[in-house]
């Protein structure tokens, strides 16, 4: 639905919203509710319009007791705290016990998009998780800071289980091409490899992840650090870019 490849030309959601072909409701339909369905449309509008900015104990519940007709699933115990930004829910996965904190963007859109979150998550307030026709894979025990961003764009990205996430952290797959000079960069297909984090990781406050990077279990990235190559399993990682620190192991095992 987002992009299209047409002679290495990449098709944006901008131009899809100026498509004069489409109604506004239609253009609305497809990026926010993620269906052609007008009952679907109308269940949409009034749980979010109704409920999404009531506060206290009486919106959590209300919420947890209407939202599940959105989602794909909705675990037991998933709570949504008030503002939360749903973009195409039916496309999103929630499992058992999750939290999502205030202001929180949800953005499945894209046909072949999906967030499937696992058990006993946690997303930070004002965090934003996007796909783009990609999926975000997030395991279980995962703690996910404030304003963090994670994006899927036209790759994956996987998170394991058990993983901490600091504050401010940036993970985003996808890199616009920048071979041709005769059209805008944001315009050109480019190389969509995806991101893996493995379980057990610690990402510090304000790093930086970028696509084709892959975090072995258990490693820590330093706060800050922008991580541009593979990281081994077990190692502490610094810096812009991000170095080799040494070995979260003892000497002679890794």
């Amino acid at each position: 639905m987002i992009v299209e490849k047409d002679e290495g030309v990449r098709v944006t959601l901008a131009r899809e919203l100026g498509d004069d072909t489409q109604s506004a409701l239609t253009k609305y339909r497809r990026m926010f509710v993620g269906s052609e369905s007008f009952a679907e449309f109308l269940r949409y509008e009034f749980f979010t319009f109704f409920l999404s900015s009531l506060p206290g104990a009486f919106g959590l519940v209300l919420r947890r007791s209407f939202y599940r007709q959105l989602f794909a699933n909705m675990g037991r115990g998933t709570i949504i705290a008030c503002q939360v930004t749903l973009r195409c829910p039916r496309n999103i996965t929630l499992g058992q016990g999750v939290v999502i904190d205030d202001n929180v963007v949800l953005d499945a859109k894209g046909e072949s998009s999906l967030i499937k979150l696992g058990d006993s998550l946690l997303v930070g307030r004002n965090s934003i998780l996007s796909c783009s026709s990609a999926q975000i894979h997030i395991g279980d025990d995962v703690s996910i800071g404030p304003n963090c961003f994670i994006r899927a764009g036209l790759c994956s990205v996987s998170i394991g289980s058990s993983v901490t996430i600091g504050a401010q952290v940036l993970i985003v797959s996808g890199n616009p091409g920048h071979v041709r000079t005769d059209i805008p960069i944001k315009d050109q297909v480019g190389e969509y490899k995806g991101i893996q984090i493995g379980d057990g990781v610690w990402i510090g406050v304000g790093a930086k992840v970028v696509d084709g990077v892959k975090i072995g279990d258990h490693a820590i990235v330093g706060a800050g650090a922008v991580v541009t190559k593979d990281v081994a399993a077990y190692s502490k990682v610094a810096g812009v870019p991000a170095k080799l620190l040494g070995s979260r192991l003892p000497k002679g095992i890794l």
